[in-house]
């Protein structure tokens, strides 16, 4: 049997009294994407920093291509840190404000996290960068720096450094959040590109159409905890739990056609 990209069980995560992630259980297919939605401050990125253990989980475990990560069994050991360090590559993270470094290049940008994390060669690393920035279409912006691109080129930055650690798990934090309106169906076209090939993603977006289109799979969250999953009209256009049901009905009340 295959073993899923990512399986996670019973996460939580506590900031003081308030349970960021509660109890959330997560399995997703090599080739899925899913969509994660829900309101503002329901866990949603606190999950995602869950999963790549910026933010260690109080309680649950976590399995990336059937291998732990940061624990060993409900209630066993942590892993050593060097363990968690090698297995941190595998899971790639597009954060909502790109953390790009600002005084390296587009293609230095790619290149140094393979140097530093995975031990390349300069060599191998700028081969691995050059032929992601050419899969990305910005070859010709591969020496100018953060602050001379445009939001959608460094979100393209973004997605070739996290691409160029091969992880088994793409995971994107609304990565529409910070661009313009006009520049929004731009990187949802890469998205949709990205999981043609078969690339394992999970989404956290609040772009119903994307959601719908090209998610083959809906998860919502509320209050830190997974309410509902299933198909993405399933889940847009029929899915009864009211808490799910008003957040639809808003967002399809103000959308423009898909």
């Amino acid at each position: 049997m295959t073993q899923p990209a990512l399986a996670a069980k019973d996460l939580s995560l506590a900031f003081g009294d308030h349970w960021a992630v509660d109890r959330v259980s997560l399995t997703i297919a090599r080739g899925e994407v899913v969509a994660l939605v829900g309101p503002s401050g329901c866990g949603k990125s606190s999950l995602l920093r869950c999963l790549t253990r910026l933010e260690p989980p109080q309680r649950g475990t976590i399995a990336i291509d059937g291998e732990p990560f940061g624990r060993v069994g409900e209630g066993g050991a942590l892993q050593s840190r060097r363990t968690i360090d090698r297995m941190r590559p595998k899971i790639g993270m597009v954060f909502q404000d790109l953390n790009l470094w600002p005084h390296l290049s587009a293609i230095g940008n790619v290149m140094r996290p393979q140097r530093v994390v995975l031990g390349r060669t300069e060599e191998e690393a700028r081969t691995r960068a050059e032929a992601l920035l050419a899969r990305l279409r910005i070859s010709e912006l591969a020496h100018k720096r953060p602050a001379q691109l445009s939001g959608g080129q460094r979100q393209r930055v973004a997605i070739a450094r996290a691409l160029a650690m091969d992880p088994a798990l793409m995971l994107f934090d609304e990565p529409t959040s910070a661009l313009d309106a006009e520049l929004i169906g731009e990187v949802l076209a890469l998205l949709k590109e990205l999981a043609s090939t078969g690339m394992t993603m999970l989404v956290v977006t609040h772009e119903i159409g994307f959601a719908r289109h090209v998610a083959d799979r809906l998860v919502f969250m509320d209050g830190g905890r997974i309410i509902a999953a299933g198909p993405p009209s399933d889940i847009i256009e029929r899915e009864n739990h009211p808490r799910v049901r008003a957040f639809f009905n808003t967002m399809l009340a103000f959308r423009t056609p898909d």
